[in-house]
């Protein structure tokens, strides 16, 4: 694979990455309403999971196949 275009790849998944952060960040309220003390996984700006214990949700994620891309996971305090 040329070197490039392995870079370009990684800059594509950062930048999912960030901007599943960014829309996690600008409705941080809303979740917090729903998922306080929780982990929340966001995906495509889009709410996948959430669960009290990080290592269950991580296995359902892998389970669900949700490993390909970039998933923004956060933990909402209450």
């Amino acid at each position: 694979m040329d070197p490039h275009m392995f870079m370009d790849c990684e800059l594509d998944k950062l930048r999912e990455l960030k901007d599943n952060y960014k829309w996690l960040y600008s409705n941080y309220e809303v979740f917090k309403r729903t998922y306080k003390n929780q982990f929340i996984a966001v995906k495509d700006e889009e709410h996948l999971d959430n669960d009290i214990n990080l290592e269950r949700l991580l296995q359902r994620l892998k389970q669900n196949n949700n490993s390909n891309g970039s998933i923004a996971i956060e933990f909402i305090y209450g």
